[in-house]
């Protein structure tokens, strides 16, 4: 469950919220007025968030790209039965 305070306690404890941040790879989420307004966060822990973020935009990346080279080859007919693929392969029964 996250862990919530307000814009108030952000101000008068902010000793506490950095304690909470130290101690917790999860966000502190500050409120104003009822509503979400800042995410806190130690920074070791956004830079492991920023790092996995960039792999899973890099491999996303990679897999359009041979999703596009894979639908080119059918536009251009370079395919062939899945029969025939798997024999190739070695993997007929």
């Amino acid at each position: 469950m996250p862990t919530i305070r307000t814009a108030s306690d952000l101000q008068r404890n902010i000793s506490e919220i950095y304690e909470l941040c130290e101690n917790s790879p999860e966000p502190v989420y500050i409120t104003r007025n009822g509503k979400a307004d800042l995410v806190v966060m130690n920074a070791r822990s956004y830079e492991i968030h920023e790092q996995l973020r960039r792999e899973v935009f890099d491999y996303e990346m990679t897999l359009k790209e041979r999703l596009m080279a894979a639908y080119e080859d059918v536009k251009a007919g370079r395919v062939v039965p899945l029969e025939e693929a798997l024999e190739r392969m070695g993997w007929d029964d």
